[in-house]
């Protein structure tokens, strides 16, 4: 397999997957719980904020990596992105002592994001400096749209009760 097998796989587990997980485990709620967002959502509003706020900027990364080998960095970063994923479910289901919403496809992300890097540092494209540009983008996949969360909330709110 490629590495943009496993980036596509990665888009792959977290819609409609990843996404299902949270939502039976009342996503939102724990959001709200653990003060990742001052407001309680509904899950209208949370699936909105994923298919508008977080799902595009995986997409717009995929595209750009699929469009050249020169932007690996962009693959890198759904790679990373899915390994902060399991992290922060991880993190919080030791926190926590029970089990956070998301960690099972969670855990899908960090082996298959494992796999897809294993295979990047034993390729010919091998940069470090993609690998290391790619963390950094990984890091802003993740923690760009929380923010935008917080920001668009209004908007969301008006359209998505």
């Amino acid at each position: 397999m490629s590495m943009t097998s496993f980036v596509l796989i990665n888009l792959a587990i977290y819609l409609p997957f990843h996404l299902f997980e949270e939502a039976v485990g009342d996503f939102p709620k724990w959001m709200y719980e653990h003060k990742w967002l001052p407001y309680h959502m509904t899950h209208g509003h949370w699936m909105a904020n994923n298919l508008f706020l977080y799902y595009p900027p995986l997409l717009l990364s995929v595209l750009l990596f699929v469009c050249s080998d020169k932007l690996a960095c962009f693959g890198i970063a759904i790679l990373i992105w899915g390994m902060v994923n399991f992290g922060d479910h991880f993190f919080y289901t030791v926190k926590d002592k029970r089990v956070s919403p998301g960690l099972i496809t969670g855990t899908l992300f960090l082996l298959n994001s494992i796999c897809g890097l294993r295979i990047y540092v034993l390729s010919d494209i091998f940069s470090a400096y993609q690998l290391l540009f790619g963390i950094f983008i990984g890091g802003a996949l993740f923690g760009l749209p929380i923010g935008l969360c917080v920001v668009f909330y209004p908007l969301f709110d008006k359209y998505f009760k």
